[in-house]
């Protein structure tokens, strides 16, 4: 019987350690919804491909956990979500969820908060206590919040990755640059159309009216789930009158009746915007995609009622 010596046998170890390491798989990466997705992927590219919790047409408000999607949060590795005041349906789940690294972007440090009541903003500093419930969760719709959110994203992925530290670092850096690309574009495309107030689906936009000096006169409704109550229609409706050739804009998630019933006989023009990104692939240019998108429907329909009023003048 051969007994081979303690020094060959060290370096036999030391060389399966680092072929095992060396082989290691990429960290598995979930997002709850699309637009996280989106900026996840910007960061991940190269190294591996971020995953989506919410199939297309779901709503974050709405949304009941499937037995896929409990697999989906068990088998991820890290774990990048909206907060408590968007996805109602996943804190008790992450709980559970033991193994994944769960961060929340309403949480991190230097995400800006707005009002979910006011036209104000907030800035939410490392360590402060605050309610979820008093802020607007559509934070993925400023390119402000999506630098904040990559930048926190490459960070969380390097402390579980050191390995591919170099990719996520490049990745973090060229989206930064087309975040800055993205907002002189938009800016520009704003400057063109003009800044003629319009009406949305639900409050969902202060984000993005805030980032680009963008004028929502008026929405349906403040919860999509819900109906609007009567007051706030009676309201609205006195608006729309007022407003006379103006933009609308539906969401392909839900189809309300009463949308027709207050615009019936109105001078509008509909549009859709998607703040979910439904129709976006995930890929590295596909958060910048996405606003480029909800810009370009905003200012196209802008462009239109303006030279409607032209004519009826």
């Amino acid at each position: 019987m051969q007994f081979v010596p303690v020094k060959q046998l060290l370096i036999a170890l030391l060389l399966m350690a680092v072929s095992f390491f060396a082989s290691a798989e990429p960290p598995k990466v979930l997002a709850s919804i699309k637009p996280l997705q989106l900026i996840a992927q910007a960061v991940t590219e190269g190294v591996t491909d971020t995953d989506v919790l919410l199939p297309p047409g779901s709503s974050p408000h709405s949304h009941s956990l499937k037995p896929s999607d409990a697999h989906k949060l068990r088998s991820a590795d890290v774990i990048f979500w909206v907060g408590p005041a968007m996805e109602s349906f996943l804190p008790k789940m992450l709980t559970s969820t033991k193994r994944a690294k769960a961060v929340s972007m309403m949480d991190i440090q230097g995400i800006r908060l707005r009002s979910s009541e006011e036209g104000e903003h907030h800035i939410h500093e490392h360590g402060e206590h605050h309610d979820h419930g008093d802020y607007d969760p559509h934070i993925w719709l400023s390119t402000d919040n999506a630098r904040v959110i990559a930048r926190e994203m490459a960070r969380v992925l390097i402390s579980v990755d050191k390995e591919n530290q170099t990719l996520y670092q490049n990745n973090l850096e060229q989206f930064l640059m087309s975040m800055d690309q993205t907002d002189t574009r938009n800016c520009e495309k704003i400057e063109q159309s003009g800044k003629t107030p319009f009406f949305v689906f639900h409050n969902a936009y202060g984000y993005l009216q805030e980032q680009y000096g963008l004028e929502v006169a008026g929405y349906f409704t403040k919860n999509p789930e819900l109906q609007p109550g009567a007051r706030h229609l009676v309201s609205l409706k006195g608006q729309l009158d007022k407003a006379g050739a103006t933009c609308i804009f539906r969401e392909p998630q839900f189809q309300p009746a009463y949308i027709e019933r207050l615009t019936e006989g109105l001078s509008v023009r509909v549009g859709v915007l998607d703040p979910l990104a439904e129709n976006i692939k995930s890929g590295p240019g596909s958060y910048a995609k996405f606003i480029n998108q909800l810009v370009d429907n905003i200012t196209s329909c802008i462009q239109g009622t303006v030279k409607k009023n032209d004519k009826l003048s």
